[in-house]
C-alpha cells in the first residue's frame, strides 16, 4: 500500500478521559507500531497547544504533531509552520478582555503563558491533572503576543454577548466549544488558521496529497480534518454533526472501536 498518514484527535479518539480510558489501549497501540513498520506517518492533531502534551505522547509512536487548532506543525522534532496573530489584533484581543476582567492564557508554539492573577483558569487546568509548572507566570506580556498562535479566555454570561460583538465586528473568526466542561470556553486566533491548512503543510513536507490522509476524531473541532482527509473516521461516542459529515463511523474506543477499524481500513 502507498504511503498514508493518518492524523488522531486525542480525546475521545484515543483516549477518553470521561469513558475512563486514560492511556490508549494496548490494541490501538499495536496497530499503530503495525502501520509505522508498513511506512505510514501517524500524526496527533489536536486543539491543544504543545505545552500541555504529557510526555507520554511524545513516545516515539508519532512522527509528528498538528497543534494549536493547526496553528503549529512539528515533525521528526522540528517546527515546519507555524501561523501567529497579527500583534495589533492580539494586543487589542488581551485589552478587552483585561477590561472585561476575563482570565486567558496566551498560547505560543512552545510554552503557555498566564497572568498568576487569573485563579480560576490557572487552577481549573492545574486542578484536571496539569503540573503546576505547565505555565509561565512571569513574562513580558506585548513580547509573548508578538509570538502568539492562540489566546484562550474564559467568558462568563454578563461578557458573552460584548465578546461575540466584538468578535463579528472586529475578529472574524472565534471557536466557542466544550473543550473547558464549561460553555465559558473561547479561542482566539488566526482566521487563517484551521486543521485543514496544518494538515496541508504535512502533506507538502511529504509530496503527498489529499488522497492518502485519513482522520479520527469524535468532536466539532475535528470536522475540518474530517472534511478535508480522503476518509474521515467519527468514533461511536463523536457529536451527531461530526458522524453525519464521515464517511466510516466506528465504535468507541471503549468498545475497541479505533483497533477494529485500523484493522479494516489497514487489512494485510
Amino acid at each position: 500500500m502507498k504511503q498514508k498518514v493518518l492524523f488522531f484527535d486525542i480525546d475521545g479518539t484515543l483516549i477518553w478521559s470521561y469513558g475512563g480510558i486514560q492511556e490508549i489501549p494496548q490494541g490501538v497501540k499495536k496497530e499503530l507500531k503495525r502501520l509505522k513498520e508498513q511506512g505510514h506517518k501517524l500524526f496527533i492533531c489536536s486543539g491543544r497547544p504543545k505545552a500541555m502534551l504529557d510526555q507520554k505522547w511524545w513516545d516515539g509512536t508519532f512522527d509528528g504533531y498538528v497543534l494549536n487548532n493547526g496553528g503549529y506543525v512539528e515533525i521528526d522534532g522540528k517546527s515546519i509552520y507555524e501561523n501567529r496573530m497579527d500583534y495589533e489584533l492580539c494586543l487589542k484581543t488581551a485589552n478587552m478582555l483585561e477590561e472585561l476582567h476575563c482570565d486567558y492564557m496566551i498560547a505560543t508554539a512552545n510554552h503557555l503563558y498566564i497572568d498568576p492573577s487569573y485563579k480560576e483558569l490557572y487552577n481549573f487546568f492545574v486542578q484536571n491533572g496539569h503540573f503546576k509548572d505547565l505555565f509561565t507566570t512571569k513574562f513580558d506580556r506585548n513580547e509573548v503576543l508578538k509570538r502568539a498562535i492562540k489566546i484562550e479566555a474564559n467568558v462568563t454570561n454578563n461578557d458573552r454577548e460584548k465578546i461575540e460583538n466584538y468578535i463579528k465586528n472586529d475578529f472574524g473568526y472565534v471557536i466557542n466549544f466544550d473543550e473547558h466542561g464549561s460553555d465559558n470556553a473561547f479561542e482566539f486566533y488566526s482566521p487563517t488558521i484551521s486543521k485543514a491548512t496544518g494538515i496541508q503543510k504535512v502533506l507538502d513536507y511529504y509530496h503527498l496529497d489529499q488522497d492518502d490522509t485519513y482522520a479520527f476524531g469524535d468532536g466539532e473541532n475535528d470536522l475540518e480534518m474530517i472534511e478535508f482527509c480522503r476518509v474521515g473516521v467519527a468514533m461511536g461516542n463523536a457529536c451527531d454533526l461530526l458522524k453525519a459529515k464521515a464517511n466510516i463511523v466506528c465504535k468507541s474506543i471503549v468498545d475497541d472501536g479505533l483497533e477494529d477499524v485500523l484493522k479494516i481500513l489497514f487489512s494485510e
